[in-house]
């Protein structure tokens, strides 16, 4: 029974932490491809929390699924910024994100 509460607690505390790690990077990084990297741990700590919560409500069919709906929402998320970049780095090769105030109008 405690050794199942330290590894509830674990998880929920690695999923948060994960998901602190990557808004940080997310945050705190001016290069494009930096903050998507942030963006995408910030996707694994959620798809982490997902299956953890599942499991502590003895639903892991469900959590199955949602964490199924994540990936294929993160895996379109990936596609369109990456698409993004390629068009960035066309015009601005640096990727600097403070550059980008130009494109306004």
């Amino acid at each position: 029974m405690l050794n199942t509460l330290w590894i509830n607690i674990l998880n929920t505390g690695l999923s948060l932490l994960l998901f602190l790690i990557g808004l940080m990077g997310l945050l705190t990084q001016r290069n494009v491809i930096k903050q998507v990297f942030g963006i995408k741990i910030m996707l694994q700590g959620v798809t982490l929390g997902l299956v953890q919560a599942g499991r502590l409500h003895n639903d892991l069919y469900f959590a199955q699924a949602m964490v199924i709906s994540a990936l294929i929402v993160e895996a379109v998320v990936i596609a369109v910024a990456l698409a993004l970049i390629v068009n960035i780095f066309r015009y601005y090769p640096s990727g600097d994100i403070d550059d980008l105030n130009r494109l306004r109008g």
